[in-house]
């Protein structure tokens, strides 16, 4: 993949809901999904272009699954700084998956 990206990392229990509907989605040109048996809280790691859509298509998922209860924490990592935005809007999760070399853990 050329330009920026961004990565996701999905929980096991996050997977089996949402990683189904990111497939669906995103375009499969624009993402790389890995999924790791043996581990529980990085059980899929999503790596996604950071096109507008892309990420608005992602932050309005994880929205989703967060007010249907399937999502409970979202940290989020650029360099140094890990906060947690388990609570942050829809418009605050699109800022963040926009920001170049953005991880999000969602769990």
């Amino acid at each position: 993949m050329t330009g920026k990206w961004l990565t996701l990392f999905l929980s096991r229990a996050v997977s089996r809901v949402m990683l189904d509907d990111l497939r669906a989605i995103l375009p499969a040109s624009a993402v790389k999904i890995f999924t790791n048996e043996l581990e529980e809280a990085r059980y899929a790691t999503l790596e996604c272009q950071q096109a507008e859509e892309s990420c608005a298509l992602i932050a309005s998922a994880m929205v989703v699954w967060r007010q249907l209860g399937h999502v409970h924490r979202i940290t989020y990592k650029k360099g140094e700084v890990v906060r947690d935005v388990s609570d942050a809007s829809q418009f605050q999760l699109f800022s963040m998956l926009k920001t170049h070399r953005a991880v999000m853990q969602v769990a």
